[in-house]
């Protein structure tokens, strides 16, 4: 291997995690993994809402006094009632069908103790699934563990793997598909061995790179066009992606997409209200394109985000970090309705001025591991799952 191959490895090494160790030249595995894709298993389609979204104006409990004299030029005023003095943010709208017809499930008090409001600690807290954010592994990779013959998942639109990262990852994270397919095309398809550790381990992503893209050129170079339109927007062309590769056959464990810009100090209603626009339609969508092809019941969409705002609006028309929020589970075989215990906005009832955390965030991952993929829970019995699937 000369200079320029090895610098042409350590490029992509990011867009790699750790999925099977093969050659990309052994075509008998290549052709056992794209026929295991094939079947229509659980897929779960993680939404991370990066930033710390506001879970107060995305559920609303738009009935609370204390709600509207904490927020007076931020509150949601007219969000759409779904239970109770509960309601959605009416930029999510075009979800509302869902709810009626019970495939849309809302978690509230989503967190965890001592809240961090670091966004990178509490986003590592979040994807790793450990309260002191340490670690190099995701929940998720823990949760399905190592299987030689699969891969896992693929994140679109950002390198970072988040809870699928680690050793037992078996996932790849790209901007695109077209773009992975166009770098990998160049690299060396040989096998080499070798005693060097280092150069060992950059073999192997070389290969592990390969056999991505080989089941990507396989599934989707005869790729039929979706009949449903996607936004034109990133958070909407990153669903067509994962759409497009669940429609012709990549049936993975896991897809993950990010929609950023929730960090709203300032001027927060307009461009919160955008980004549920934005949430909302690019869902909708993907969801239209899940029903015709008869796969809603195999998919699972969970949000996330690292932590929630602050009751009290900030002098920026704008919230700061707090703790506290809300995740969206829709899917065609789950239970829809709220969980969770309403978040008191009683003064004495606040954390440092943030919402109290009744349902711990382990415990709709242990939900997702136990009840929708039938795999065991990386905290044991510590965290019983929220009964949404």
């Amino acid at each position: 291997m000369n200079r320029r191959e090895f610098m042409q490895y350590a490029s992509l090494a990011p867009l790699a995690g750790s999925i099977p160790t093969v050659f990309a030249n052994d075509s008998s595995q290549a052709s056992k993994l794209s026929k295991s894709l094939q079947r229509p298993d659980r897929i779960v389609l993680m939404v991370e809402l990066k930033g710390g979204n506001d879970g107060l104006n995305t559920l609303v409990p738009f009935e609370d006094e204390l709600y509207h004299n904490a927020r007076p030029n931020i509150a949601i005023k007219n969000a759409i009632p779904l239970k109770g003095d509960m309601g959605i943010n009416p930029y999510l709208k075009s979800l509302l069908n869902l709810w009626k017809e019970g495939d849309m499930a809302w978690v509230q008090g989503v967190g965890y103790p001592e809240a961090s409001r670091s966004h990178f600690h509490s986003a590592d807290i979040w994807e790793s699934g450990n309260l002191d954010g340490k670690g190099t592994e995701g929940w998720i990779s823990k949760v399905l563990g190592t299987n030689k013959s699969d891969l896992n998942g693929i994140v679109l639109g950002d390198n970072n793997l988040g809870p699928m990262a680690g050793e037992k990852g078996r996932s790849v994270a790209m901007r695109n598909s077209k773009e992975f397919l166009r770098q990998t095309k160049y690299l060396n398809k040989e096998s080499f061995d070798t005693d060097n550790d280092a150069l060992g381990h950059m073999l192997n992503v070389q290969n592990q790179i390969n056999l991505a893209a080989e089941l990507l050129q396989d599934k989707l170079q005869n790729a039929k066009p979706s009949p449903i339109r996607f936004p034109n927007t990133t958070f909407g062309r990153r669903l067509a992606q994962v759409d497009k590769m669940i429609t012709n056959g990549m049936h993975l464990p896991v897809y993950k997409v990010t929609l950023d810009g929730f960090d709203t100090h300032a001027n927060q209603r307009d461009v919160h209200n955008n980004l549920m626009n934005h949430l909302g339609s690019g869902l909708t969508a993907f969801v239209k394109s899940m029903k015709h092809h008869k796969l809603w019941n195999n998919i699972m969409v969970v949000t996330y985000s690292e932590f929630g705002r602050r009751v009290r609006e900030n002098g920026s028309f704008g919230t700061d970090h707090g703790s506290g929020s809300v995740n969206m589970v829709l899917g065609g075989a789950i239970r829809g309705g709220l969980y969770g215990k309403t978040p008191s906005l009683k003064e004495e009832d606040l954390v440092n001025g943030d919402l109290a955390h009744s349902v711990d965030f382990r415990e709709i991952y242990t939900t997702v591991a136990q009840r929708w993929w039938k795999r065991p829970s990386p905290w044991g019995q510590q965290h019983k799952p929220v009964l949404f699937v």
